[in-house]
């Protein structure tokens, strides 16, 4: 099959699952403008996206992704309130507070244009971005480097103070922030590269 007629087939059965995900109320609402820049050009399409978020976690063991347990996910800003609401539904295993950037992977046509989406990603602060396969698809991911992943309890018991928990709400409040505003200066650079 040509490479011209995989993307194609590739992106509108991604497009379909876009708009089933949308439905659902499935997708970040911040990053749908830029979801619908990159789809609307006709060398890219996404395959998966995440506008960045806080995440409060249980999980039974280290690596046990499968037996995780959200407590709380927002994105938004969040406070110390809604951490210990948040920790009421903790039964067994480790708790960790996890502040996630932004990811985007795009499916690019060509080289050239994978090459152009990971320039104009890193020039608005996304470091991380980079190609994350060239083989029957060309795939790009747009990502960044702030990050927060503290562990900060066990079945049920927060072990950090108030002023630890305070601190470590503040910088999961400003990952959260500082991934804003590099989406909202991606946004502005793909409308300056298509527009």
């Amino acid at each position: 099959m040509p490479v011209k007629k995989e993307f194609i087939d590739g992106k509108k059965n991604a497009l379909k699952s876009l708009e089933k995900a949308c439905r659902e109320k499935q997708v970040d609402d911040g990053i749908l403008p830029i979801l619908q820049l990159i789809n609307d050009s006709s060398h890219y399409y996404t395959s998966s996206s995440c506008a960045g978020r806080i995440v409060f976690l249980e999980i039974p063991r280290i690596g046990d992704k499968k037996g995780a347990i959200f407590l709380g996910r927002w994105h938004k800003t969040i406070d110390s309130d809604e951490i210990k609401e948040a920790a009421k539904k903790a039964k067994r295993g480790l708790l960790w507070l996890l502040a996630q950037a932004p990811i985007i992977h795009i499916v690019s046509e060509t080289n050239k244009a994978a090459d152009t989406m990971v320039k104009a990603a890193i020039a608005c602060g996304f470091k991380n971005s980079g190609l994350k396969s060239l083989g029957k698809k060309i795939v790009v991911e747009i990502c960044s480097t702030e990050r927060l992943d503290a562990p900060i309890g066990r079945d049920g018991n927060l072990f950090c103070n108030e002023e630890y928990l305070g601190l470590l709400i503040e910088i999961a409040n400003e990952v959260f922030e500082k991934s804003n505003e590099k989406l909202i200066r991606f946004e502005r650079k793909l409308h300056d590269i298509w527009i």
